[in-house]
């Protein structure tokens, strides 16, 4: 499981302070969605659940981030091919280098590619 980069997460407008999220989150999970860390493969709690309706949300802060229709089968992490929007605002943020959070509490999701033809968004978060 990697370490990942420190992110400013003043910005977002979900806010706690690390002693909160630790007692909230597993220590994997703390380093995933709060150090940017990198879930071990094929290891997520979702990887093989498929639901034909509702949404996915963030660990950290319970903020719809993809709609159930949007995860398709991929590798061995979860893949979906768009996210949620609220009053024109996306639920999901892109960082640097590809990298997707929360837009409510920052947390890390993982990262976005583009152009390899696996959604018909060809997108793949």
């Amino acid at each position: 499981m990697g370490m990942g980069h420190s992110v400013d997460f003043s910005k977002y407008p979900y806010q706690k302070p690390d002693e909160e999220w630790k007692a909230q989150l597993t220590r994997e999970e703390f380093n995933v969605l709060r150090k940017c860390g990198t879930e071990a493969y094929g290891k997520g709690e979702f990887c093989s659940f498929f639901p034909k309706t509702g949404y996915f949300k963030c660990k950290g802060c319970d903020f719809p981030l993809y709609s159930a229709v949007a995860k398709f089968q991929d590798c061995g992490w979860d893949a979906y091919s768009v996210c949620f929007y609220s009053d024109d605002k996306c639920h999901v943020g892109l960082r640097e280098q590809g990298e997707v959070c929360c837009n409510n509490c920052g947390s890390h999701m993982g990262h976005c590619f583009f152009g390899e033809r696996k959604s018909n968004s060809n997108e793949r978060h």
